[in-house]
């Protein structure tokens, strides 16, 4: 068993066995001074280090290994359940464009955006978009991020997709991070079916569905359901064929228009309706019955110039409100959770223990891991990230740099 004391700031997310914070719990973070946790794969001891030397001695513990972590703070691994990053090719031209004024609509309108990824993604083999993945997934492992979600969607074909998520389970397998994997045939629509949109619905309620479904290598299915892409009656014919052949929901929901997909994610139990720029009131209060997480994503807004998501009231209203980077080549090319904790208390006008709780345990709530992940309390996993700073509050204070010392999943101390 390892032992860390001395903590300065040990920011534990105790949920108290629960699975979510709602409303003013948000705030409440658990925070404990000159603190110390007892580890294996599993938190085994969390309180003050006093506590702790008491606990060992009445036990008769003797630890494997002890670190001194004065003038540091210990938070949750942050769960980065909202990303993309599985993809080939590079769209910084697209994003000089956008600098000059032209708009990310106009860009794919002209056939670029997405589709450009589209093209690369397509004529890569699954080794070089397992290896571009995996540039992005360590990064992300060194600014803290211990779980991730990583979505298809960049080939929008049956081979593309599946090579897509092959790479993914490769990532899976080789690295230390926690990773889910979502299938988003439904992320555009294939040039193939430009002027056949519906021929290209029956593809992936027909073909793709049952392929990803067979192959076992995706547990989620996504569809971008807004203005300019899936309709509601095009994007509930989608989730329903996942649904029917067991995959569970996420709904890229409200970005650039309300057309009430957070309202549609919330009635067919979608886990999570994410973005949500411009959802409604009505779709807020959908999501609050139905208790579907509605995960915000600033990186985007600050990335295409767009309004950012009302956090302030879904907070308010009594949502599972969740935070993610959305990494992806087009519209948030960052895997830097810390950036999204600060773009998230400046924009969303979110306090830094609401931002923590939505970057943790809500995360991990929308990646139904809450019951083991998301929060260092007794039993769950030894997810947890050290940081060169005596108060959590400097890791938003002192923004735009690294905070991160170590980062350690199942209680092994990553290396890369």
């Amino acid at each position: 068993m390892k032992f860390i004391k001395h903590i300065s700031s040990l920011v534990t997310v105790d949920a108290q066995g629960k699975t979510e914070k709602i409303g003013a719990e948000m705030n409440n973070i658990g925070e404990i001074h000159d603190g110390a946790i007892l580890f294996d794969e599993k938190i085994r001891f969390v309180g003050t280090t006093i506590a702790a030397l008491e606990f060992i001695k009445t036990n008769n513990i003797h630890p494997t290994e002890t670190y001194d972590a004065k003038g540091k703070t210990i938070l949750p691994g942050f769960v980065d359940s909202h990303t993309h990053i599985v993809f080939a090719g590079n769209r910084s031209s697209e994003f000089a464009r956008r600098l000059r004024g032209v708009t990310y609509q106009q860009i794919a309108e002209e056939g670029g955006g997405i589709q450009t990824t589209v093209k690369a993604t397509r004529n890569a083999s699954i080794e070089e978009l397992f290896q571009n993945g995996m540039k992005l997934a360590i990064s992300a492992m060194k600014h803290g991020t211990t779980t991730v979600e990583i979505k298809s969607g960049y080939s929008l074909n049956l081979l593309g997709e599946l090579n897509q998520l092959s790479a993914i389970k490769l990532l899976a397998d080789e690295l230390p991070i926690n990773i889910k994997a979502t299938f988003l045939g439904a992320h555009d629509f294939a040039p193939e079916f430009k002027n056949d949109r519906d021929g290209y619905v029956d593809l992936i309620c027909n073909e793709m569905i049952p392929a990803v479904v067979e192959q076992g290598i995706a547990e989620y299915c996504d569809v971008f359901i807004d203005k300019g892409y899936y309709t509601l009656e095009q994007g509930e014919r989608v989730l329903r064929a996942a649904k029917e052949a067991g995959l569970k929901l996420k709904v890229h929901a409200d970005e650039l228009a309300d057309v009430s997909a957070a309202k549609l994610a919330a009635e067919l139990g979608a886990v999570s309706a994410d973005h949500l720029l411009f959802v409604s009131d009505e779709s807020i209060e959908a999501l609050k019955q139905s208790q579907t997480v509605a995960c915000l994503l600033p990186g985007t807004a600050y990335f295409i110039r767009m309004p950012y998501a009302d956090a302030r009231k879904m907070i308010d209203s009594g949502l599972i409100v969740a935070i993610s980077t959305d990494t992806n080549p087009g519209s948030s090319f960052t895997e830097n959770m810390q950036l999204i904790l600060s773009l998230s208390v400046i924009n969303m006008k979110m306090t830094a223990e609401e931002a923590i709780v939505a970057a943790t345990l809500h995360g991990a709530r929308a990646l139904e891991l809450s019951t083991i992940k998301g929060s260092l309390e007794i039993g769950k996993d030894a997810d947890f990230i050290i940081c060169n700073c005596d108060s959590y509050t400097d890791i938003f204070y002192h923004f735009g740099i690294n905070h991160v010392e170590s980062t350690w999943i199942g209680g092994n101390k990553i290396n890369y």
